[in-house]
This record gives structure tokens, C-alpha cells and sequence, in this order.
């Protein structure tokens, strides 16, 4: 084999290589992820006392009347993660300052609407949070 035919061979397939992952970033990014399962242990649920658990993923909430409620910190408006601030009992996106009560519903800023609720259900020893994929 000559040196311009090893190179022609070595060139196609470098060029199949990043083809094949440029069209597998696409497939990948359009194909629903599995959601992921996050245990909230009983203890680490909020309480009257404490209304507002903050994890990495989710808002925790227990609203008047005991009911808890489960919210995603990524924001609807362009996916930043959503702080809480007790002081003002706000959640606060840092990044375009949209502004959401503790129920999750849309008060201000450039967010089309509220927090995403998120699924859960009781569990042994607490609840099990569903985060979308």
C-alpha cells in the first residue's frame, strides 16, 4: 500500500469517526432520558417549623395545611438553578432575577411561568422523588 493511499484510508475514516459522533450527539439529545429516582428520607422532609427543604435537584415545600409539595430548582426560563432565600420566603432564579412564591407559581421576571412540579409518592422510610431525565 502506498503512503497516499494509507493517508486517503486514514482521512475517510477520521471524517466516518466525526460523523458518527456528531449524529449520535443529535439522536442522543432528542431521545428521552430515564427519570432519576432521589430517596428523600422522613427525617429530611420539611416541616411546619421548617417549611423549605433544599436539595440539589428540588424544593421540598410544606405548605399550610400539612400538604408537601415537590418543585424543580432549574428555572423554565433558560434552566439556571433556582435559589431559596428564607428572609423573604422567595425562591429567586441568580441569573434574570424571576421571582416565585412557595407554591411554585410565576411572581416576576423573564420566566414564561411557574416552577415545575415534580412527581413523588410515599415511600418505606420516606418519599421518592421522580427528576425528569
Amino acid at each position: 500500500m502506498e503512503r497516499r493511499e494509507i493517508l486517503k484510508w486514514t482521512v475517510g475514516a477520521v471524517a466516518l469517526g466525526v460523523a458518527g459522533y456528531a449524529g449520535l450527539s443529535v439522536i442522543r439529545r432528542f431521545v428521552p432520558h430515564p427519570p432519576k429516582k432521589i430517596l428523600v428520607k422522613e427525617k429530611d422532609l420539611p416541616t411546619e417549623m421548617i417549611p423549605v427543604k433544599v436539595g440539589p435537584e428540588y424544593f421540598l415545600v410544606r405548605l399550610p395545611g400539612g400538604k408537601l409539595l415537590a418543585l424543580s430548582r432549574r428555572c423554565p426560563h433558560l434552566g439556571c438553578t433556582v435559589n431559596y432565600f428564607p428572609q423573604k420566603n422567595l425562591f429567586i432564579c441568580p441569573c434574570h432575577q424571576s421571582r416565585f412564591a412557595l407554591s411554585g407559581a410565576y411572581l416576576s421576571g423573564p420566566a414564561p411561568r411557574g416552577l415545575y412540579p415534580l412527581k413523588w409518592e410515599k415511600s418505606e422510610g420516606g418519599i421518592l422523588l421522580e427528576i425528569p431525565g
